[in-house]
């Protein structure tokens, strides 16, 4: 009878500590992934990115366990959101330092320096043409991870024609993309690593609006992607590369509400490169250059 009391008074004690204290634990997923990067040659080792990640239905953080050798995802930094992926900040521990983070943003960047290098002279002169993008097929994919699974599966490209001083090269790019999801997790958060067309951008508008429209069909969160993207020159030459995606470790877990934040005294800095005034619009200037204020009372720790 002892212990039966003791066990409903601890049972009281956990609800009232989730009643007034909700933001500290909340129960949430976990999972690691694994992107592979195969180019079918012998001599080029396979590029693999490890991640671990927390979702907690709009907030996520998802760390890199082995990093990049070259760009912004070294080992141990981490990428956060409280809002489902709309407001991302990259957070490096090492250098005790965090930024925004927008990956539409660093494509829209490359895009426009291409339609910059393209109007100063005609130096550099860039366009896609042949844009498609077609679904072929949405059917039962079986179960993984305990989850049963939708599989899609669409087909896209385009040719790009660059000319440079004088030089002239035309590029066929052809996809061929599957993605098995599940509906039984459908947090924002999942979507911030898994996203199936974050290999596809491009940074030309048509054709990843299109990707993002076909793409937007795709329900639950992806358990597995497999890009092929065949690149073949005008002389008929191929190449193909394979990148995998695959969650390899998936569970429930308590979550603090202080995953999803940094400490007070790390400092802000420019994760993306600022263009110059006026870049890309001849004799006009950009708009407003002032830097864009931060959310950081909304990433606090423990917020």
């Amino acid at each position: 009878m002892k212990n039966k009391r003791n066990l409903t008074a601890l049972s009281t004690l956990a609800l009232m500590g989730a009643l007034v204290f909700p933001g500290l634990v909340s129960a949430g997923h976990y999972y690691e992934a694994v992107t592979t990067s195969d180019t079918g040659q012998k001599k080029k080792k396979q590029d693999v990115m490890q991640v671990r990640a927390w979702v907690d239905d709009d907030a996520a953080k998802v760390e890199f366990v082995n990093g990049e050798k070259e760009g912004p995802f070294s080992a141990g930094s981490y990428l956060v959101t409280k809002d489902g992926g709309e407001t991302v900040y990259l957070v490096n521990p090492k250098e005790e330092t965090y930024g925004s983070f927008d990956m539409e943003a660093m494509m829209a960047a490359a895009g426009q320096a291409m339609n910059a290098l393209s109007q100063t002279g005609g130096m550099v002169k860039m366009e896609f043409t042949d844009v498609s993008s077609e679904m072929l097929s949405e059917e039962a994919g079986g179960n993984v991870l305990g989850h049963d699974t939708t599989h899609y599966r669409w087909k896209s490209g385009y040719t790009m024609r660059m000319k440079m001083m004088g030089f002239k090269q035309e590029t066929r790019v052809d996809m061929l993309q599957d993605v098995w999801s599940t509906h039984d997790l459908d947090a924002r958060g999942f979507g911030v690593w898994m996203r199936p067309d974050r290999a596809l951008k491009t940074g030309n508008e048509e054709f990843d609006k299109l990707i993002s429209s076909q793409v937007a069909t795709v329900r639950g969160f992806p358990l597995k992607t497999v890009n092929v993207s065949t690149t073949t020159n005008k002389k008929g030459k191929s190449m193909q590369t394979t990148s995998t995606t695959e969650v390899t470790t998936l569970r429930e877990e308590s979550i603090p509400g202080s995953t999803f934040g940094w400490p007070d005294h790390y400092t802000e800095v420019e994760i993306l490169p600022q263009m110059p005034e006026g870049y890309g619009q001849q004799g006009e200037a950009q708009e407003d250059g002032s830097k864009k204020k931060g959310l950081k009372g909304l990433f606090k720790p423990g917020g």
